[in-house]
């Protein structure tokens, strides 16, 4: 792998915002290792390196620290891409679901401990100065969406992690990027809402914003949803509680 940039990290690379990123990265001629739980699914290029992992283990951060530690590159960009949302209503069934208790643990096991498990696993990696942590959020890290409790408490979790640690690592000149997609044309958002980005459309948001140290990178819908919460933020917490 050349060493022209430094490893770019990317979680969730095996689709939707993830592997655009990757498909992005490699064509910038950046050197990228894609982490996801199958990553049969991305094709294999000069330049790019894979490991599945499962992130809601919380011993997996340390293994992906392994692998960066064996491909001997720092790491310039850290992606926390990968999330999952499901859809669960405490004032209905779910609450006696037998199986509820262990899609919660999942969601905030890879929402949020994940991302910062790897921040505290890579950073001894990371290009000092110029690296970058990106996590990637929500508009619901803002507003809550009825439907997706546990989503939106993880989301937020992340966001206020994001900004602290914005914070400790000032001296040390690692940058913090929160991506704040708005909907996104993938798996995820199948058969929801309308106007949806594409992944490349969001991947280049992300690379641009840590390409111009950004603080959020927030494009389309996410960035007008984001001013008019600073202004009316009842309006839009109305809004997003239906979403």
């Amino acid at each position: 792998m050349t060493k022209q940039y430094g490893l770019i990290v990317i979680t969730g690379g095996s689709c939707g915002i993830g592997l655009a990123l990757v498909n992005r990265y490699l064509k910038a001629g950046c050197p990228v290792l894609a982490v996801a739980r199958n990553t049969a699914a991305i094709p294999a290029r000069d330049n790019l390196a894979t490991l599945d992992a499962d992130l809601t283990d919380p011993a997996e951060p340390a293994r992906i620290a392994a692998r960066v530690a064996a491909l001997r590159l720092p790491v310039a960009v850290l992606i926390n891409n990968a999330g999952v949302q499901s859809t669960l209503d405490f004032s209905g069934a779910d609450i006696a679901c037998p199986t509820v208790p262990d899609r919660i643990r999942d969601e905030i096991a890879l929402n949020l401990i994940a991302p910062i498990l790897l921040a505290r696993s890579l950073l001894p990696f990371m290009v000092r100065p110029g690296g970058t942590i990106v996590n990637v959020t929500s508009l619901v890290s803002r507003q809550p969406k009825a439907s997706a409790p546990v989503y939106s408490a993880s989301k937020a979790g992340l966001a206020s992690f994001t900004q602290s640690l914005r914070v400790q690592l000032r001296s040390g000149e690692i940058h913090l990027l929160e991506a704040v997609p708005p909907l996104v044309d993938t798996g995820m958002t199948a058969g929801r809402g309308s106007r949806k980005i594409s992944p490349d459309t969001m991947a280049e948001a992300i690379f641009q914003g840590v390409r111009k140290k950004k603080k959020i990178a927030a494009p389309g819908l996410s960035r007008r949803v984001l001013l008019l919460n600073r202004l009316l933020p009842e309006l839009v917490g109305r809004i997003l509680a239906k979403s």
